[in-house]
Protein backbone atom coordinates (compact mmCIF):
# COMPACT_ATOMS: atom_id res chain seq x y z
CA UNK A 1 0.00 0.00 0.00
CA UNK A 2 1.28 3.39 -1.16
CA UNK A 3 0.16 7.22 0.08
CA UNK A 4 2.02 9.92 -1.68
CA UNK A 5 1.98 13.16 -0.35
CA UNK A 6 3.11 15.74 -2.91
CA UNK A 7 2.70 19.51 -1.76
CA UNK A 8 0.79 18.36 1.32
CA UNK A 9 1.45 21.08 4.22
CA UNK A 10 -1.55 19.83 6.92
CA UNK A 11 -4.02 16.96 6.93
CA UNK A 12 -6.02 14.74 9.36
CA UNK A 13 -5.77 11.43 7.75
CA UNK A 14 -6.30 8.04 9.07
CA UNK A 15 -4.41 5.16 6.64
CA UNK A 16 -6.18 1.91 7.30
CA UNK A 17 -6.78 -1.70 5.86
CA UNK A 18 -9.45 -1.81 3.21
CA UNK A 19 -12.02 -3.70 6.47
CA UNK A 20 -11.76 -0.79 8.79
CA UNK A 21 -14.28 1.42 9.88
CA UNK A 22 -14.91 5.12 8.97
CA UNK A 23 -17.52 7.61 8.54
CA UNK A 24 -15.61 8.14 5.15
CA UNK A 25 -13.18 6.15 2.81
CA UNK A 26 -11.06 7.40 0.23
CA UNK A 27 -8.59 6.16 -1.97
CA UNK A 28 -7.82 4.61 -5.35
CA UNK A 29 -10.18 1.62 -5.35
CA UNK A 30 -13.13 3.09 -3.41
CA UNK A 31 -15.50 0.10 -4.19
CA UNK A 32 -14.22 0.40 -7.90
CA UNK A 33 -14.13 4.14 -8.07
CA UNK A 34 -11.23 6.77 -6.83
CA UNK A 35 -12.28 8.83 -3.99
CA UNK A 36 -10.32 12.00 -3.36
CA UNK A 37 -9.51 12.46 0.19
CA UNK A 38 -10.07 15.26 2.83
CA UNK A 39 -9.63 15.66 6.29
CA UNK A 40 -11.11 13.27 8.69
CA UNK A 41 -11.04 10.47 5.92
CA UNK A 42 -10.17 6.99 6.38
CA UNK A 43 -7.47 6.18 3.40
CA UNK A 44 -7.88 2.23 2.28
CA UNK A 45 -5.55 2.25 -0.34
CA UNK A 46 -3.14 3.39 -2.81
CA UNK A 47 -3.47 7.61 -3.27
CA UNK A 48 -1.29 9.95 -4.78
CA UNK A 49 -2.52 13.11 -3.63
CA UNK A 50 -2.82 16.20 -5.69
CA UNK A 51 -5.23 19.03 -6.16
CA UNK A 52 -8.49 16.69 -6.49
CA UNK A 53 -8.15 15.49 -3.17
CA UNK A 54 -9.90 18.83 -0.87
CA UNK A 55 -7.24 17.89 1.89
CA UNK A 56 -4.18 19.13 0.16
CA UNK A 57 -6.03 23.37 -0.49
CA UNK A 58 -7.02 23.49 2.75
CA UNK A 59 -6.06 22.99 6.62
CA UNK A 60 -7.60 20.40 8.43
CA UNK A 61 -9.42 21.48 11.74
CA UNK A 62 -7.20 20.10 14.72
CA UNK A 63 -10.16 18.77 16.27
CA UNK A 64 -10.01 16.18 13.76
CA UNK A 65 -11.01 13.34 15.14
CA UNK A 66 -9.24 9.82 13.92
CA UNK A 67 -11.15 7.03 13.82
CA UNK A 68 -12.09 4.10 15.03
CA UNK A 69 -9.64 4.75 17.89
CA UNK A 70 -10.90 8.15 19.00
CA UNK A 71 -7.74 9.44 19.05
CA UNK A 72 -7.55 13.16 18.26
CA UNK A 73 -5.19 15.46 17.09
CA UNK A 74 -3.09 13.44 14.80
CA UNK A 75 -2.23 14.63 11.83
CA UNK A 76 -1.59 11.00 9.85
CA UNK A 77 -2.11 7.93 12.32
CA UNK A 78 -1.52 4.62 10.31
CA UNK A 79 -3.08 1.57 11.63
CA UNK A 80 -2.79 -0.76 8.81
CA UNK A 81 -0.53 -1.13 5.77
CA UNK A 82 -1.83 -4.13 3.68
CA UNK A 83 0.58 -6.92 2.18
CA UNK A 84 4.67 -5.55 2.75
CA UNK A 85 3.15 -2.36 5.00
CA UNK A 86 2.71 1.36 3.99
CA UNK A 87 4.79 3.12 2.11
CA UNK A 88 4.13 8.02 3.05
CA UNK A 89 6.41 9.24 0.65
CA UNK A 90 6.70 12.98 -0.02
CA UNK A 91 7.24 16.16 -0.71
CA UNK A 92 4.58 17.01 2.07
CA UNK A 93 4.16 18.24 5.44
CA UNK A 94 1.97 17.79 8.41
CA UNK A 95 1.87 20.94 11.08
CA UNK A 96 -0.43 21.98 13.89
CA UNK A 97 -1.40 19.11 15.14
CA UNK A 98 -0.54 17.27 18.89
CA UNK A 99 1.57 14.92 16.93
CA UNK A 100 2.86 14.84 13.21
CA UNK A 101 2.85 11.19 11.87
CA UNK A 102 1.95 7.84 14.61
CA UNK A 103 2.67 4.36 13.30
CA UNK A 104 3.32 2.33 15.83
CA UNK A 105 1.90 -0.88 15.23
CA UNK A 106 4.08 -2.58 13.03
CA UNK A 107 2.20 -1.80 9.43
CA UNK A 108 4.85 0.97 8.06
CA UNK A 109 7.86 -0.41 5.10
CA UNK A 110 9.15 3.37 4.72
CA UNK A 111 8.68 6.81 5.11
CA UNK A 112 10.51 9.53 3.03
CA UNK A 113 10.53 12.94 2.12
CA UNK A 114 8.16 14.15 4.63
CA UNK A 115 8.28 17.28 7.03
CA UNK A 116 6.69 17.28 10.56
CA UNK A 117 6.63 20.77 12.12
CA UNK A 118 4.82 23.00 14.39
CA UNK A 119 3.49 20.49 16.31
CA UNK A 120 2.43 20.49 20.38
CA UNK A 121 4.01 17.03 20.83
CA UNK A 122 6.71 14.72 18.56
CA UNK A 123 6.92 15.38 15.15
CA UNK A 124 7.11 11.60 14.10
CA UNK A 125 6.09 8.32 16.62
CA UNK A 126 7.57 4.89 14.63
CA UNK A 127 7.57 1.79 15.76
CA UNK A 128 8.03 -1.32 13.93
CA UNK A 129 10.48 -3.99 12.71
CA UNK A 130 12.70 -3.28 9.31
CA UNK A 131 11.07 -0.14 8.44
CA UNK A 132 12.86 2.63 6.83
CA UNK A 133 12.64 6.44 7.45
CA UNK A 134 14.74 8.53 4.82
CA UNK A 135 15.18 12.49 4.17
CA UNK A 136 12.47 13.28 6.33
CA UNK A 137 13.06 16.82 9.10
CA UNK A 138 11.03 17.59 12.14
CA UNK A 139 11.02 21.21 12.99
CA UNK A 140 9.79 22.98 16.02
CA UNK A 141 7.38 20.41 17.58
CA UNK A 142 6.75 20.79 21.16
CA UNK A 143 8.41 17.40 22.48
CA UNK A 144 10.55 15.44 20.68
CA UNK A 145 11.42 15.36 16.71
CA UNK A 146 11.36 11.66 15.80
CA UNK A 147 10.64 9.19 18.72
CA UNK A 148 11.89 5.42 16.77
CA UNK A 149 11.44 2.01 18.26
CA UNK A 150 11.35 -1.57 17.21
CA UNK A 151 14.07 -4.22 15.62
CA UNK A 152 16.23 -3.75 12.36
CA UNK A 153 15.09 -0.28 11.29
CA UNK A 154 16.67 2.30 9.15
CA UNK A 155 17.23 5.65 9.90
CA UNK A 156 19.08 8.25 7.31
CA UNK A 157 19.59 11.71 5.67
CA UNK A 158 16.85 12.93 8.25
CA UNK A 159 16.99 16.23 10.31
CA UNK A 160 15.46 17.30 13.67
CA UNK A 161 16.15 21.02 13.85
CA UNK A 162 14.44 22.85 17.18
CA UNK A 163 12.44 20.79 18.82
CA UNK A 164 11.39 21.74 22.40
CA UNK A 165 13.12 18.14 24.16
CA UNK A 166 15.23 16.08 21.91
CA UNK A 167 16.28 15.64 18.11
CA UNK A 168 15.95 11.76 17.96
CA UNK A 169 14.83 9.30 20.12
CA UNK A 170 15.74 5.54 19.15
CA UNK A 171 15.12 2.72 21.23
CA UNK A 172 15.53 -1.59 20.10
CA UNK A 173 17.58 -3.90 19.07
CA UNK A 174 19.82 -3.92 15.46
CA UNK A 175 19.04 -0.48 14.19
CA UNK A 176 21.30 1.40 11.41
CA UNK A 177 21.17 4.88 12.54
CA UNK A 178 22.84 7.04 10.04
CA UNK A 179 23.95 4.64 7.51
CA UNK A 180 26.28 6.31 4.68
CA UNK A 181 24.53 9.84 4.91
CA UNK A 182 24.10 9.87 8.60
CA UNK A 183 21.17 12.08 10.45
CA UNK A 184 21.21 16.13 12.18
CA UNK A 185 19.91 17.39 14.95
CA UNK A 186 20.52 21.06 15.81
CA UNK A 187 19.34 23.53 17.96
CA UNK A 188 17.10 21.17 20.03
CA UNK A 189 16.16 21.93 23.65
CA UNK A 190 18.21 18.76 25.16
CA UNK A 191 20.31 16.23 23.65
CA UNK A 192 20.21 15.88 19.95
CA UNK A 193 20.47 11.84 19.85
CA UNK A 194 19.23 9.81 22.77
CA UNK A 195 19.84 6.31 21.49
CA UNK A 196 19.18 3.05 23.87
CA UNK A 197 19.13 -0.56 23.32
CA UNK A 198 21.39 -3.46 21.29
CA UNK A 199 23.22 -4.57 18.73
CA UNK A 200 22.50 -0.58 16.75
CA UNK A 201 25.00 0.95 14.24
CA UNK A 202 25.18 4.44 15.12
CA UNK A 203 27.15 6.31 12.27
CA UNK A 204 27.52 10.26 11.20
CA UNK A 205 25.09 11.60 13.78
CA UNK A 206 25.79 15.56 13.43
CA UNK A 207 24.71 17.15 16.47
CA UNK A 208 25.01 20.92 16.97
CA UNK A 209 23.72 23.51 19.59
CA UNK A 210 21.24 21.52 21.44
CA UNK A 211 20.84 22.27 25.15
CA UNK A 212 21.93 19.20 26.75
CA UNK A 213 24.07 16.36 24.90
CA UNK A 214 25.03 16.33 21.14
CA UNK A 215 24.62 12.13 21.18
CA UNK A 216 23.57 10.54 24.82
CA UNK A 217 23.50 6.62 24.72
CA UNK A 218 22.92 3.46 26.37
CA UNK A 219 24.20 0.68 24.14
CA UNK A 220 25.01 -2.67 24.47
CA UNK A 221 27.01 -4.99 21.91
CA UNK A 222 27.02 -1.95 19.55
CA UNK A 223 29.34 1.17 17.91
CA UNK A 224 29.26 4.30 17.55
CA UNK A 225 31.19 5.85 14.61
CA UNK A 226 31.80 9.40 12.98
CA UNK A 227 29.67 11.89 14.94
CA UNK A 228 30.41 15.13 14.70
CA UNK A 229 29.33 17.16 18.01
CA UNK A 230 29.71 20.83 18.25
CA UNK A 231 28.73 24.07 20.31
CA UNK A 232 26.40 21.35 22.90
CA UNK A 233 25.69 22.39 25.93
CA UNK A 234 26.09 19.33 27.60
CA UNK A 235 29.06 16.59 26.45
CA UNK A 236 29.35 16.43 22.53
CA UNK A 237 29.10 12.05 23.17
CA UNK A 238 28.12 10.49 26.09
CA UNK A 239 27.84 6.57 26.40
CA UNK A 240 27.21 3.66 28.61
CA UNK A 241 26.90 -0.08 28.23
CA UNK A 242 29.48 -3.53 27.27
CA UNK A 243 30.65 -4.53 23.82
CA UNK A 244 30.82 -0.75 22.59
CA UNK A 245 32.83 0.00 19.65
CA UNK A 246 34.09 3.62 18.95
CA UNK A 247 36.01 5.36 15.94
CA UNK A 248 36.45 8.41 14.07
CA UNK A 249 33.85 10.67 16.80
CA UNK A 250 34.66 14.20 17.32
CA UNK A 251 33.13 17.01 20.17
CA UNK A 252 34.50 20.43 19.84
CA UNK A 253 33.32 23.02 21.44
CA UNK A 254 30.99 21.51 23.68
CA UNK A 255 30.08 21.71 27.69
CA UNK A 256 32.13 18.41 27.86
CA UNK A 257 34.26 16.10 25.18
CA UNK A 258 34.08 12.39 24.52
CA UNK A 259 33.02 10.08 27.99
CA UNK A 260 32.16 6.55 27.05
CA UNK A 261 32.19 3.62 29.55
CA UNK A 262 31.96 0.37 30.46
CA UNK A 263 32.89 -3.34 30.06
CA UNK A 264 34.68 -4.17 27.15
CA UNK A 265 34.64 -0.17 25.48
CA UNK A 266 36.99 -0.34 22.86
CA UNK A 267 38.82 2.51 21.35
CA UNK A 268 39.25 1.86 17.53
CA UNK A 269 41.15 5.42 17.18
CA UNK A 270 40.08 8.39 15.75
CA UNK A 271 38.27 9.83 18.81
CA UNK A 272 39.37 13.54 19.27
CA UNK A 273 37.78 15.76 21.73
CA UNK A 274 38.30 18.19 24.65
CA UNK A 275 38.64 15.86 26.91
CA UNK A 276 38.56 12.31 25.60
CA UNK A 277 37.68 9.18 27.50
CA UNK A 278 36.53 5.76 26.20
CA UNK A 279 37.10 3.08 28.50
CA UNK A 280 40.18 4.97 29.30
CA UNK A 281 41.87 7.86 28.11
CA UNK A 282 41.54 7.94 23.94
CA UNK A 283 44.29 6.99 22.16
Amino acid sequence: MRALLPGLVCCALLVAPAAAAGPRRCGDDVGGRAVPCDCGDVLIGSRTLGADDPITSRVCPTATRSPPTGQTRLGIQVVGGGAGGLTIAGPGGVRGFATGIQAVNGTLARLADVVAADNASDGFVLAGEGFALLGSEASHNGRDGFVLRGQGYRVERNRALANGRHGFVARGREAAIGGEAGNEAAGNGREGFRVRGQGHDVARAVATANGGDGVRARLHDARVAGTLAASNRGLGLRAAGHDLTLGDNEARDNGGGLDVHGARVRDDGGNRAEGCRVGGACR
